[in-house]
């Protein structure tokens, strides 16, 4: 049963023959590849169209940029499958992933099968995995063990099915109404947008206990720019008015609107100097209320949050980062990152250690690490009470 697999991307020609070759070489090949070419200005297009010529599976689409969910829809537009799934231009796949993932679908006649990812940095590697035990789920089941923590698990924040396209492969009426009624504008929280009502009006799903999507993480990702304040915030209010409309209609299968609500407020938090109204006027560095202006500050964390955490400081010179440490700072040079051992902090050498890290799990066990070693007043991790106030809900624009 053929696979309709959609790779939309933007000038990835640095990374995209290796996606396209671990499509190819695909154990299931029953595939038609549509690579959509989303105005790419580097060599992008010319890659795409190379790899047409020498496999017929593949259909290339030039199309002038409009965003990922533009180009979701234009490649599903031209997709024959009865299954679906998307890669993202600058990822790669094991080679036995839609074998796998097919066999779900057909073995226990499910709408959506779906598998854990690897979290790749230069060269170090992270498995991750839904946050559902292995098997299928029936709607009953789903209602009792999925949705109660499908996006947000159990802490602020730590996933539950991750909203991500790419792990899963999806039945064609199963995903095509979401996909192609979304709104074009969204260019932050899409996936999760069309992938968690699709997963509210599935009957059944199956996960399977494998990683076998690489989801590549460089310092050139959308997540990590700042560019047009007020675009950005119209595109996040976008995108939360779009999600609370559809779990709106679906509330009486499960109401996830209080977990979309944590699930946007945990995107806005690394966006907090644009998204959060009077930011640069308050006189504590949110969300840490014990950070104030003018602290000498280490750093710890040069993931998402902590790279535009530390661009804020930089520019707006709020707090004086005197270190930036992570413990996988070799990896963080090599992509050009200015960032130390965590040895290199002494408890003399700042006011605050502040942990960059929103993920619950990696951030309550770093801030245990650190009490044990410093002292607790001396050391900084968001406030998730405050996050979650009023005010806050308030200052986003979400309330």
């Amino acid at each position: 049963m053929m696979i309709s697999v959609i790779v939309t991307l933007y000038n990835e020609d640095r990374y995209l023959k290796q996606c396209i070759e671990s499509i190819c070489r695909q154990t299931y090949q029953d595939l038609e590849i549509i690579l959509v070419d989303d105005g790419s200005t580097d060599q992008s297009g010319e890659i795409c169209n190379a790899f047409a010529e020498k496999d017929m599976r593949i259909t290339v689409v030039h199309k002038k940029n409009g965003g990922p969910v533009s180009a979701r829809k234009a490649g599903l537009s031209l997709a024959h499958g009865r299954y679906v799934t998307f890669v993202d231009g600058d990822d790669w796949l094991e080679d036995t992933m839609y074998e796998k993932l097919e066999a779900c679908m057909r073995q226990w006649d499910v709408d959506v099968s779906m598998c854990g990812r690897y979290e790749d940095t230069q060269e170090a590697s992270k498995a991750v995995f839904q946050g559902a035990d292995e098997g299928k789920y029936d709607k009953k089941q789903m209602i009792e063990k999925i949705y109660p923590h499908m996006i947000v698990n159990q802490d602020f924040f730590e996933w539950g099915i991750s909203p991500s396209q790419c792990d899963k492969l999806f039945k064609r009426e199963c995903i095509e109404s979401f996909q192609m009624s979304e709104d074009e504008c969204i260019r932050m929280g899409d996936d999760a947008v069309c992938t968690f009502p699709c997963l509210l009006n599935a009957e059944s799903i199956y996960v399977l206990g494998e990683c076998l999507y690489h989801y590549r993480q460089t310092t050139n990702s959308l997540v990590k720019k700042i560019d047009d304040y007020e675009l950005e915030r119209k595109q996040f209010h976008a995108m939360y008015e779009a999600g609370m409309k559809q779990f709106t209609l679906y509330q009486e299968v499960y109401d996830l609107r209080k977990q979309w609500e944590m699930y946007v407020l945990f995107l806005m938090i690394p966006r907090s100097d644009g998204l959060y109204e009077g930011y640069a006027g308050l006189d504590y560095l949110f969300p840490y209320p014990k950070v104030k202006r003018r602290m000498k500050i280490v750093l710890y964390g040069a993931g998402t949050y902590g790279q535009r955490l530390y661009q804020y400081l930089k520019q707006s010179g709020f707090c004086e980062v005197v270190l930036w440490v992570d413990r996988n700072y070799k990896e963080f040079r090599k992509m050009g990152l200015s960032v130390e051992p965590p040895d290199c902090v002494t408890s003399e050498c700042a006011d605050q250690i502040v942990v960059a890290i929103t993920y619950a799990k990696p951030r309550k066990a770093l801030h245990q690490a650190l009490i044990k070693k410093y002292k607790e007043e001396k050391v900084s991790v968001i406030d998730e009470e405050l996050i979650l106030s009023d005010a806050s809900k308030k200052a986003y624009g979400i309330r």
